[in-house]
C-alpha cells in the first residue's frame, strides 16, 4: 500500500482524528478545483476541445486513483452486489457528463462565472439528500440558509461579471 494512503487509512480510522477528516479532505478538494478551474479553462480555450479535455481529464484520474488504491478496489469489488454496480455505474455516468458540462462550459464562459454557479451543486445534493436519504443525513433550517448564502453568492456574482 502507498505510504501516504496507509497514513490517510489511519487518520480515517483513529476515533479523535475522524471527524475532521472530512473538514480536511473537503478543504483540499475545494483548493484542487479551484486550482483545476484555472487551468481547466487554459486547456479548454488554448490547447484541446473540452471534450477531449475531459476525456483525458477522466483517464488520467482512473489511472492515479487506480495506482493509489487498486489493492482496496480489487478485494472491494469482487464483494460487491448488484445494486452497488448499478449504483456505481450511474455515479461515474454522472461524474462524467458532469465534468464534460464543466469543460464546455469553462470554454464558453468566464472562468470567474463557470465557478461560482457550478459551486451551487451543494442545493442539486442538499434536495437529493431530503428525498433519498432521510435516515442518514438530517437537513436543517440552518443548512437551507447557508444554501441560500449560496444562491446569493452566485447572482451577485452573475451580476458583477
Amino acid at each position: 500500500m502507498n505510504h501516504s494512503v496507509k497514513i490517510i487509512s489511519d487518520v480515517a480510522r483513529s476515533p479523535r482524528l475522524r471527524p475532521y477528516i472530512g473538514y480536511v479532505c473537503g478543504i483540499a478538494a475545494a483548493a484542487i478545483y479551484g486550482g483545476m478551474a484555472v487551468l481547466g479553462k487554459k486547456i479548454a480555450t488554448d490547447f484541446s476541445s473540452p471534450l477531449v479535455a475531459s476525456s483525458f481529464s477522466l483517464f488520467f484520474g482512473l489511472i492515479i486513483t487506480g495506482l493509489l488504491f487498486g489493492q482496496g478496489i480489487v478485494r472491494e469489488a469482487t464483494s460487491l452486489p448488484k445494486v452497488g454496480w448499478v449504483s456505481i455505474l450511474g455515479a461515474g455516468t454522472a461524474s462524467a457528463f458532469g465534468v464534460s458540462c464543466w469543460y464546455l462550459a469553462l470554454a464558453s464562459a468566464p472562468v470567474v462565472v463557470v465557478a461560482p454557479v457550478v459551486a451551487v451543486y451543494p442545493l442539486v445534493t442538499i434536495s437529493l439528500a431530503i428525498i433519498f436519504l432521510k435516515d442518514l443525513e438530517e437537513v436543517t433550517r440552518r443548512t437551507f440558509v447557508a444554501a441560500g448564502l449560496v444562491v446569493l453568492g452566485v447572482i451577485l456574482v452573475g451580476i458583477g461579471s
